[in-house]
């Protein structure tokens, strides 16, 4: 396999990863996860997420360069899935990150103090995951409206028409963009619900660790949640970029030639840069997440091992 193609299948993914080692580096190392079982489960959950990720990435697009055996059927099913993937393995991970729930502490030495979700989050923390679900459905939105059916019934089809003759490629449309948004509405909810899990218990004695926990914990959920979002975003972006890279012709009755393509090919460039640096930075979220479970003491050392 040459690195050219690793780079091509795995560049976001690659320009994530260093940049949130970076980050860990420059700002990150001061904030670690103390409990070993929440470092193990957010170990977990964040680089199976990842590491699936990668496996259904070789499955699509890498297993000619290997040439190993891909039955046809599973590599359409993944195809059509590129784009719920993501938002899955968000799920499941934000999952993962809830647990082991906080220790009830006694009556006696419990803060009386009502929590929420938001307790032990920074606003920003919120309103960017708000901006990303934002920024998700206007562009689903948007394409969804522009597609059309295609032979099958598959809102995944669009037609440009010139007047003299037209066109077709296929779009994120409807087809695909149901399923995700309701993978959204449940990924938002798995991360409520999380929050709230992690927020509810009494803060105990030392509660000046017991908060900092919690707080880690909250972001984490929080990053998780808008990376898996990113990534999604990033490859509806991707999708779009292709669509608009669409040309065609065809001849008119006085022998003539017009040129066309659609209707925001002129966004070509800025969608597929666009999507590359929003995916990368849904990678570098989880990054991050993952680094928050290197022990605080020998993480610089980890890291370099």
């Amino acid at each position: 396999m040459s690195l050219l193609l690793v780079w091509l299948m795995f560049r976001s993914m690659i320009l994530g990863l260093l940049a949130g080692a970076a980050w860990w580096l420059i700002w990150g190392r001061k904030s670690q996860l103390q409990s070993v079982p929440v470092a193990s489960l957010t170990a977990v959950g964040v680089g199976v997420a990842l590491l699936a990720d990668v496996v259904v990435r070789l499955m699509v697009g890498g297993t000619s360069a290997f040439q190993l055996p891909r039955p046809d059927d599973l590599a359409r099913l993944l195809v059509d899935a590129r784009f719920a993937l993501p938002l899955l393995l968000g799920i499941v991970a934000v999952i993962i990150l809830a647990f082991p729930l906080p220790i009830h502490a006694s009556r006696g030495s419990a803060s009386l103090a009502r929590r929420t979700p938001l307790s032990f989050g920074q606003g920003w923390w919120f309103i960017g995951a708000i901006i990303i679900v934002g920024a998700v459905l206007t562009v689903t939105v948007a394409a969804g409206l522009a597609s059309e059916p295609d032979e099958q019934g598959f809102w995944r089809l669009l037609v440009v028409d010139t007047g003299v003759g037209g066109g077709a490629t296929t779009i994120y449309g409807w087809y695909y963009s149901r399923p995700a948004l309701a993978l959204v509405a449940v990924l938002a909810a798995v991360s409520v619900g999380a929050l709230w899990l992690i927020a509810r218990p009494g803060v105990g004695v030392d509660q000046v660790n017991d908060v900092q926990l919690r707080r880690l914990r909250t972001r984490n959920i929080l990053a998780v949640a808008s990376g898996a979002l990113l990534v999604h975003l990033g490859g509806i972006l991707t999708s779009l970029a292709g669509t608009a890279s669409m040309r065609g012709g065809t001849a008119t009755g006085n022998g003539g030639w017009v040129v066309f393509g659609t209707p925001f090919s002129a966004l070509e460039p800025a969608l597929s840069l666009g999507g590359v640096a929003v995916t990368a930075l849904g990678y570098a979220l989880l990054v991050v997440v993952l680094l928050t479970a290197i022990p605080a003491r020998r993480g610089a050392r980890a890291l370099l091992a």
